[in-house]
């Protein structure tokens, strides 16, 4: 009976170290270990600094704590968001060194909603479009008041919103059919339904919903996380570098 109790006690230990949430709370990214995946997600603990991460692998296993030193991947600033116990947090193990960290992302801190402004510009085939009195649009362009210009160029807020459970939701859609009369056009917007993490990198798909709800990809970005801070996301692309910010309600 001492003995069940003792265990029973350290778990309690346990859980108050690391804040541990209600089970149905505690989900992990459902492509971990798929596809040559080597993410770990854990939970933050006590003990946990500038130069260690102590975490637990699964809080509700009877594991004890484990740890793996951050003080290189701190250096490289390869530690995005801020760590304080009871975070979800996502790790990738130093090939080189597997009691290292090679990339610490604190996934909580990636939620919430993205943007960033764009404007638009003239459209290519202005000179074949026509208004509604049968002058062209170059023609109405000429004569047209700065403010309506201003107008006409206004900026707008493109981005995406990030959820649990892998969700993202574009920002910024419009309806097509009540632009096409516009002389002016903004670039395309990237309609993410979906996000996950893959050996430390965040992959943002793009999927097509049929109307009896089956997903089909039709495209996944991959991005190298560049900063994380409470305000600002930045994300390294194929084309480059993509800054955001977050937008609160």
């Amino acid at each position: 009976m001492r003995l069940h109790a003792l265990v029973g006690a350290l778990a309690l230990l346990l859980m108050a170290a690391c804040s541990v949430p209600q089970k149905e709370e505690f989900t992990v990214n459902n492509n971990a270990g798929a596809n040559g995946d080597s993410t770990i997600y854990a939970l933050v603990c006590e003990g946990s600094n500038d130069s260690v991460l102590v975490f637990l692998p699964d809080p509700y296993d009877g594991s004890d704590p484990d740890t793996l030193d951050i003080l290189d991947a701190m250096r490289r600033r390869q530690v995005f968001g801020r760590l304080a116990i009871g975070d979800r947090v996502a790790m990738v193990r130093d090939t080189a060194d597997s009691k290292a960290a090679a990339v610490v992302i604190v996934t909580q801190d990636l939620l919430g909603q993205w943007c960033y402004k764009v404007k638009p510009q003239w459209r290519k085939h202005l000179g074949e479009m026509t208004v509604g009195n049968g002058d062209s649009a170059r023609m109405v362009i000429r004569e047209m008041p700065d403010s309506v210009r201003q107008l006409l160029f206004a900026e707008r807020e493109y981005g995406f919103t990030l959820k649990a459970d892998s969700v993202a939701l574009p920002v910024g859609m419009r309806m097509r059919n009540t632009e096409e009369d516009s002389p002016v056009e903004y670039p395309p917007l990237k309609r993410y339904r979906q996000w996950y993490l893959h050996n430390g990198k965040l992959m943002l798909v793009v999927n097509s919903i049929d109307t009896l709800g089956h997903a089909t990809t039709l495209s996944t970005d991959t991005a190298e996380l560049v900063m994380l801070t409470p305000d600002t996301l930045v994300l390294r692309m194929s084309d480059g570098l993509h800054g955001y910010y977050r937008k609160t309600e």
